[in-house]
């Protein structure tokens, strides 16, 4: 089953399945829906959407990789929460 998690105008989306537990999937922007990519050189350590120009700005690529880390674990609590399971559809 697909979950995803909005936060500061990203859509992490993941993968909640029975036989592998959590699985990371793609960053997208929540105004357009494409991938988001980490964009990460000495002057500019962001997160930027190439189809509507939205961009997350971080202080360094440590803050960047926190913020990835904290929102990534986020989800991945939301997949073994107890409604997740009880909403999955049955196989007959």
């Amino acid at each position: 089953m697909q979950i995803s998690r909005d936060a500061d105008g990203l859509r992490f989306v993941g993968e909640c399945a029975p036989e592998k537990g959590f699985v990371s999937g793609d960053i997208q922007c929540a105004g357009c829906g494409r991938r988001i990519d980490p964009h990460v050189n000495s002057h500019d350590v962001s997160l930027v959407c190439t189809g509507c120009g939205f961009k997350k700005t971080f202080w360094a690529e440590a803050d960047m990789q926190v913020y990835l880390a904290e929102n990534w674990n986020r989800l991945r609590q939301a997949c073994s929460h107890p409604s997740v399971s009880l909403n999955q559809p049955s196989r007959s």
